[in-house]
């Protein structure tokens, strides 16, 4: 692997850059004389600081989780179709390939956190700090947030490299390592990053959304779980830790490291309410029309969240071509979900754009589909619907509507920051929520693990209990019923695929999709060409990163 280990200084971070390439130029910066020299940088608390705001802003980039990773994870399952560059790996057409940059930058700007995170944990121990407390918390925050680049990294590409240590020069070369030594680093990691972080509640306001030991037990919990089912069906290990995800999830259910609890469903998904009581992880996000330029890790790309491939499809007062509509099957699973009373289940009204003036909607008191200007779903799109923007869209019935600042107008104020304006939506991705730790407890128990503070009943029925939803508790429940309440909690979310992955069904959901719905995967850029099982479970290695590392000799199967 080429790596280039370049140190910038900015106003808002200081971190080692890590990037494919060895040209040159990158050498003589890396012992540029002008340029203070790392090791003389990170000698006390106020830039140890720096240099982990720095992991987090590689993560949050426009080019990773701000754009092109976001679109990875929430667009690959069978929820929806989307117009846009940063859809298009979730659409299975010719542009899927290894060198298609939205498959490239999240790849290396999370290698590039990842140093950055290996140098943290290699000179924290060094630093005097006034308190212990806050040293334990910046190494704590190190460790998990390589763990978290490792996990995504692991769950989309597979056969990936190990960053378990700071590279030591431009040619500092890696094998791929057997995904159960990246699993077992994960493990690692969480474990010391969930005993070294601080509880829910300690970092001043002025730091939202930095890790806690709450965020780094629910993570540890979802690796066990989705090693567990993944490892199953693609690995070639039988070992379960199905006790040990369920023990993970029950320490913040029982409220060991903070108290969690659930709020209404809406405001998980809008800015007014970031940073609410049932968020364990989120990446913090801010609408910026000023910044203009997009390079990733530098401070004037800001860390907007681009809106591209989130959009509902436009009418005429819009003016992009890169919306999104949700399959027939997402409708009817919420269609069919309905209250003691007869009436439809109220997460359908935050998770998606529909007519609800359908026979098929029958809404409680309060709940509208509401669309852009605050205007409703018949007086945006008339009696045509979704064809009111193009014929392709009018066989659609929903369209998703997470992730979207709803409070921006339509027409620019003046400021930019209008809906259109892909750099105004800085709607935070919340990346675990308690109602998620709850679904993924129950599916832990229900598949052979040690049952903790609640039965996997209690812990369903908890999230269809909370206040706005209101559903009736079930009776019972299996994994049919947990997997049934995960589509109607947790739809666009970017957990779906992984879901389908970790219980070996993406292949035959999608040949099953493919062969009963017309529309399915069929609103993109180009046609859709189906999944190819054995090839499109993992995305490919980057060409870059294949033609660059002598140890790697062939791509992912299928590649």
């Amino acid at each position: 692997m080429k790596i280039n280990h370049i140190i910038r200084i900015t106003i808002l971070v200081t971190a080692g850059l890590w990037l494919a390439s060895c040209e040159k130029i990158f050498d003589e910066l890396a012992i540029h004389p002008n340029q203070q020299d790392v090791n003389g940088f990170y000698t006390n608390p106020e830039n140890i600081n720096l240099g982990i705001i720095g992991i987090y802003s590689y993560i949050t980039a426009p080019r990773a989780m701000g754009a092109s990773g976001l679109g990875l994870i929430c667009n690959r399952g069978d929820e929806g179709s989307a117009r846009s560059d940063y859809a298009s790996p979730g659409q299975y057409t010719s542009a899927l390939t290894p060198s298609y940059y939205t498959i490239v930058q999240p790849y290396q700007l999370l290698y590039t956190a990842m140093a950055q995170a290996c140098q943290m944990i290699e000179v924290i121990p060094g630093v005097d700090f006034k308190s212990e407390a806050q040293k334990n918390a910046y190494l704590g925050e190190a460790y998990f947030l390589r763990a978290w680049c490792h996990f995504f990294l692991l769950t989309n590409y597979r056969n990936i490299l190990l960053m378990d240590r700071k590279p030591e020069s431009a040619r500092d070369f890696r094998p791929q390592a057997e995904p159960e030594a990246v699993w077992e680093l994960i493990v690692a990691d969480l474990i010391q990053a969930k005993g070294l972080l601080p509880p829910k509640g300690y970092w001043d306001t002025a730091y939202p959304g930095r890790a806690t030991s709450g965020a780094a037990a629910a993570m540890l919990g979802k690796a066990y779980l989705y090693r567990s089912g993944i490892e199953k069906y693609y690995g070639n290990s039988s070992a379960t830790y199905y006790d040990e995800a369920a023990a993970a999830f029950d320490e913040v259910i029982s409220g060991r490291h903070g108290t969690y609890s659930l709020v209404d469903y809406s405001w998980n998904f809008d800015v007014a309410h970031e940073n609410n009581d049932e968020s364990v992880f989120e990446f913090q996000f801010l609408g910026d029309a000023v910044n203009t330029s997009f390079n990733p890790g530098l401070p004037e790309s800001g860390v907007w969240k681009d809106p591209r491939g989130f959009y509902p499809p436009n009418t005429d007062k819009g003016n992009t071509a890169q919306d999104q509509v949700m399959h027939e099957w997402v409708y009817q699973a919420f269609i069919h979900s309905k209250d003691a009373d007869g009436r439809t289940d109220s997460r359908m009204f935050g998770t998606l754009i529909f007519d609800d003036s359908s026979s098929d909607i029958l809404a409680r008191a309060g709940d509208r589909v509401t669309v852009f200007d605050g205007k409703t779903y018949g007086e945006t799109y008339g009696k045509k619907g979704f064809g009111l923007s193009n014929v392709k869209a009018a066989k659609y019935k929903s369209a998703g509507r997470k992730w979207l600042d709803w409070d921006l107008p339509t027409v620019d104020p003046g400021n930019k920051m209008y809906f259109y304006y892909q750099r105004a939506h800085g709607v935070n991705f919340r990346y675990i929520r308690y109602a998620d730790v709850l679904l993924m407890y129950a599916e832990a128990v229900v598949s052979g693990g040690r049952q903790g503070s609640l039965t996997p009943l209690e812990a369903v029925n908890r999230v269809r209990a909370r206040s706005g939803v209101d559903m009736p508790p079930l009776p019972t429940v299996d994994r049919a019923a947990i997997e049934n309440e995960r589509i109607l909690e947790l739809t666009g979310e970017g957990h779906r695929y992984f879901d389908l992955l970790r219980w070996g069904k993406v292949a035959q959901r999608f040949r099953e999709l493919e062969a009963t719905d017309p529309d399915f995967k069929q609103y993109g850029m180009s046609a859709y060409l189906g999944f190819q099982e054995g090839r499109d479970e993992w995305l490919p290695i980057p060409l870059d990163e294949v033609e660059g590392n002598p140890y790697i000799t062939a791509n992912n199967p299928g590649w």
